[in-house]
């Protein structure tokens, strides 16, 4: 993924700084910032929702996404949706939740779960917009964890975050701090 001389007028860091970045196989990006700073546009302009005013974004390989809505469905069993993300279920962490519908959830369990099944399906970029909203301390160090697992297997990963000291423990990272 490579983005040259990106200017968008909704990130507030290209109205004074072109963007140029790369992000090879195997590491991992987070842009970072406060709200309104420009995180999920940077994420809409890698997936080709929008263009920038000014610039190129080349995403040159398939990605699984992971929006601020988990999207899965609320009215299906976990059962029911992991074949869309993974063909061997035997590797699901809960089985005591495979049989929930996704909506008797808890936001926390909601999130890990959708977080686990866009890091395991196959695409090699994964884009994730806010991963750790609603996690808890225990569930926001296991996903690093999870991250951390699929750089070995030369995943590209990409997610915005508030708050770049929490991030220490992730391997490979690079920040794009959107408050300078």
């Amino acid at each position: 993924m490579q983005v040259l001389s990106l200017v968008h007028p909704y990130i507030r860091i290209s109205r004074y700084f072109p963007i140029n970045i790369s992000v090879g196989k195997g590491n991992v990006l987070a842009v970072c910032g406060a709200n309104g700073s420009g995180k999920t546009t940077f994420l809409h302009l890698l997936l080709n929702e929008l263009s920038p005013k000014k610039g190129t974004v080349r995403v040159d390989t398939e990605y699984s996404y992971l929006g601020i809505k988990n999207g899965l469905k609320s009215q299906l069993t976990i059962r029911q949706q992991l074949p869309y993300f993974m063909p061997d279920q035997s590797t699901f962490p809960w089985p005591e939740w495979i049989n929930k519908l996704y909506k008797d959830l808890s936001s926390g369990e909601q999130r890990l779960v959708a977080l686990w099944m866009t890091l395991h399906k196959p695409e090699s970029l994964v884009l994730m917009d806010e991963p750790f909203s609603h996690l808890d301390g225990h569930s926001f160090a296991l996903a690093c964890t999870w991250i951390n697992t699929q750089l070995d297997f030369k995943k590209t990963i990409i997610f915005t975050h508030h708050n770049f000291e929490e991030l220490k423990g992730i391997k490979s990272l690079q920040i794009l701090d959107l408050n300078e």
